[in-house]
């Protein structure tokens, strides 16, 4: 494997029932290591704790690839190992701390509980916490436990990102716990502030005396005066399994945790060795490598959701209440608003502004002068998020959509059809400008254009700064512009080249692809496609430039008697040409202009059929971060009868393709034939990545022939997405917020959980996706 290794130690019986594939309802967890592992780009390596050998730097492992189990043998221990479990066994803890000994190994967890005595013990040695923990001396306990989970970054700052409660077994809310027993708010947030001061105290000492422990749960009591009391630690797995009871999508995140983490450690190990390597060789290391998701978990955390409120001043200035303050590594002196900095003052004032429920619908106010808000374009009607990093303030996330150098095409009633991309906008804010390269100052980085208005649902003509991300979504534009903007953003716009079907042809050499490519040519010499068609027998003519079946021709060669005809598809309706010999054939190309155009030919796929009538797939590849590609959609789309496009804008049909896979009556196996369509997609997604271009988003066109092999007929740029709103209207709308979801998470700000979104579950300090 090329990916970094991440290894997971499991226990011996659980092992056992891996290797044996007996696998019990509490095996699942391992599955989702395992996907979260591949959404990442990690190889996750499953060690039995039994089978460790410290002193050799090995193990007996296995692997998962989607329900596939595949043993592996001894093989190295990665340089991160995380450890889940619990044991009970003295020399099972001893391993564990002897691997954690090791220089070139980091564990995860050298402890997962801590025993309750020694514990509260060492709590009450601060003062702080001396009342907390002396639960003999108060009144009789009532049945309402409490529930803190901590989770500590690479940078060993602790989270803690849910709070809920127990009665009888039972799992609540926090507000629904005390509605039980009493309607007094105040109570209720006097709790809650409390649990949480209380629990980071706890945490911050845990760190001092057990560093190896990344996460933890803390259990507290309510006493029948009220009062709440620390009464021990517990395990991860307890509060999975409490939150699986009632938000399963939390206590996935909550497993995907200790792989995200384990990638940000990683990237720091490099960090540091590639630092070790310039004091040795004294050269620098380059930086670019190393913003990363060490880098990003860090700022999640320290993202705030703010709403700006204007005052009165001749200079840049930002007031910030202390809450915030708080989270500072280093004080900033530079505001940051897309790709425009400007120093700035900040000033701090005292405000007792809780930030646990900080989140879109609950942002807090910051001040803002209003020689900020005009040098820096800043629209003061959003709700945005800020972070710290390196001695700024970072406003956002700002997100473009660039248009054609048309402007006077694109208008406010142009802007609706993209309207339906913002139903997640609450769940990372900022702002989008639409706007043409023509409308830029390029000397002050300014773009004027239209801005999308989330409460109104509705655009305005306004500007911003250039954004920091740009989703490109027109080709006609100059190229001096498109590299001004890659130059200005870092490489943040994406789609950044248009992928034409002539680009598709030059990969046919390409070991990892050309045999799903079909035969294709550039149509640069008749005798050529004469002689290609009297092999085939029957071919395809594609425009280079044109996409959705637009200016395509099939042509036939029958035999030397009956010469040739031409199927032109320029209309709604067929139009057949026929001619006899090659005279006449290329007299009716240089017609029809053929021949004045850049044109492509390939080999014509005998396609799978469904009820007689024709087929091909629609694959949507669209990334989730820089390195991850993921199938958002697939539609197949069945041609009318007697039509050999499939094209929806052609009145195609669209189709699942289990639907098609099961009426087709070829006997085909569709789990097999969607995986290798699946497999092929993201292969050719890959070497798209091998580029210099920016790519996140493809409509990957797929011939089926009769065998169910798949054939790469086309890779739209650009793709259109008819067909799914009407087979699947979820799927449609995914797919057209997954543009956006990408531009944030390459900002690095917060995409909030929507189904958490207000449940005192979740308390908006993690990023999903």
């Amino acid at each position: 494997m090329d990916e970094p290794l991440i290894g997971i130690i499991l226990p011996k019986r659980q092992w056992n029932r891996f290797a044996q594939k007996k696998l019990e309802e509490e095996d699942s967890f391992v599955y989702q290591y395992a996907k979260t592992g591949e959404e990442l780009n990690l190889g996750i390596l499953f060690f039995n704790i039994d089978e460790l050998r410290v002193n050799e730097h090995s193990g007996q492992a296995f692997t998962i690839r989607g329900e596939e189990i595949d043993l592996l043998g001894f093989v190295s221990i990665p340089p991160i190992m995380y450890n889940p479990t619990i044991y009970h066994k003295k020399k099972y803890n001893k391993t564990i701390f002897e691997l954690a000994k090791q220089t070139d190994t980091i564990v995860i967890n050298e402890q997962n509980n801590l025993k309750k005595k020694p514990f509260l013990d060492l709590m009450k040695t601060h003062p702080a916490l001396i009342d907390v923990v002396r639960i003999d001396d108060h009144p009789k306990q009532t049945s309402i436990c409490f529930y803190v989970l901590g989770q500590k970054d690479c940078h060993h700052q602790w989270t803690t990102p849910i709070v809920y409660a127990k009665v009888e077994d039972k799992i609540y809310t926090l507000e629904e716990a005390y509605s039980l027993f009493s309607d007094h708010q105040q109570l209720e947030d006097e709790t809650k502030e409390n649990l949480y001061e209380v629990s980071h105290c706890i945490l911050e000492i845990l760190h001092y005396y057990y560093p190896g422990i990344y996460e933890i749960g803390l259990k507290y009591v309510m006493m029948e005066n009220g009062e709440i009391q620390i009464q021990s630690t517990c395990p991860i797995f307890n509060i999975i399994k409490d939150i699986s009871y009632r938000h399963e999508k939390l206590a996935v995140t909550l497993l995907q945790w200790p792989i995200e983490l384990a990638k940000a450690l990683i990237l720091i190990k490099d960090k540091e060795k590639m630092e070790s390597n310039f004091l040795q060789y004294n050269e620098a290391p380059n930086n670019d490598q190393f913003t990363s998701i060490g880098e990003n978990l860090r700022l999640v955390e320290e993202n705030v959701w703010v709403k700006f409120k204007v005052f009165q001043g001749d200079e840049i200035m930002m007031n910030l209440p202390d809450r915030i303050t708080e989270r500072w590594r280093d004080k900033p002196n530079v505001v940051k608003f897309g790709v425009i900095e400007q120093p700035c003052c900040f000033g701090i004032y005292e405000d007792a502004i809780p930030l646990r429920d900080n989140s879109y619908q609950n942002p807090i106010e910051l001040f803002v002068s209003h020689t900020l808000v005009e040098s820096m374009h800043l629209p003061t009607d959003l709700v945005y998020q800020i972070k710290f990093s390196e001695g700024k303030a970072i406003i956002g996330p700002t997100i473009g959509l660039l248009l054609g150098e048309k402007n006077q095409v694109f208008n406010l009633n142009y802007m609706e059809k993209f309207n339906d991309r913002f139903g997640e906008y609450h769940l990372f804010g900022g702002v989008t400008i639409a706007f043409s390269p023509r409308s830029v100052d390029w000397e002050k980085r300014i773009a004027y254009g239209m801005v999308y208005e989330p409460e109104n649902k509705q655009w305005r003509y306004d500007s911003t700064p250039i954004p920091a991300t740009i989703y490109r979504r027109n080709f006609h534009q100059k190229q001096e512009s498109i590299k001004k903007l890659i130059d200005l953003t870092d490489n943040q716009l994406f789609n950044s080249y248009h992928f034409k079907k002539s680009d598709l042809y030059l990969l046919k050499n390409h070991p990892d692809i050309n045999q799903h490519l079909p035969s294709t040519y550039l149509l640069n010499d008749i005798e050529e496609l004469i002689d290609f068609l009297k092999e085939k027998k029957k071919i395809i003519l594609k425009p280079v430039s044109l996409s959705r079946g637009r200016g395509i021709f099939i042509l036939e060669f029958t035999n030397e008697f009956e010469g040739f005809s031409l199927f032109d598809y320029r209309t709604n309706t067929k139009v057949q040409h026929r001619r006899k010999d090659i005279e006449g054939l290329q007299a009716l190309l240089e017609e029809i202009g053929i021949l004045d155009q850049d044109y492509l030919y390939q080999t014509y796929i005998p396609l799978l059929k469904v009820n007689n009538r024709a087929l091909d797939v629609r694959v949507v590849m669209q990334k989730y971060n820089k390195r991850k590609w993921q199938c958002t959609g697939i539609e197949c789309r069945v041609a009318r009868e007697d039509e050999d496009l499939t094209n929806i804008a052609r009145g195609g049909e669209a189709m699942t393709l289990e639907a098609v896979i099961k009426n087709s009556k070829k006997g085909l196996n569709y789990t097999q034939v969607n995986g290798n369509i699946l497999n092929v997609c993201d292969r050719f997604c890959r070497i798209m990545d091998q580029t210099n271009q920016h790519f996140a988003e493809f409509g990957i066109d797929i011939a089926l022939d009769e065998w169910g092999f798949p054939w790469i007929l086309e890779a739209n740029i650009y793709p259109s997405f008819k067909g799914f709103k009407t087979l699947d209207y979820d799927s449609y709308l995914k797919i057209r917020y997954q543009p956006f979801l990408y531009a944030v998470q390459i900002q690095g700000f917060q995409i909030l959980d929507d189904e958490s979104i207000g449940k005192s579950l979740f308390f908006g300090e993690k990023a999903n996706l």
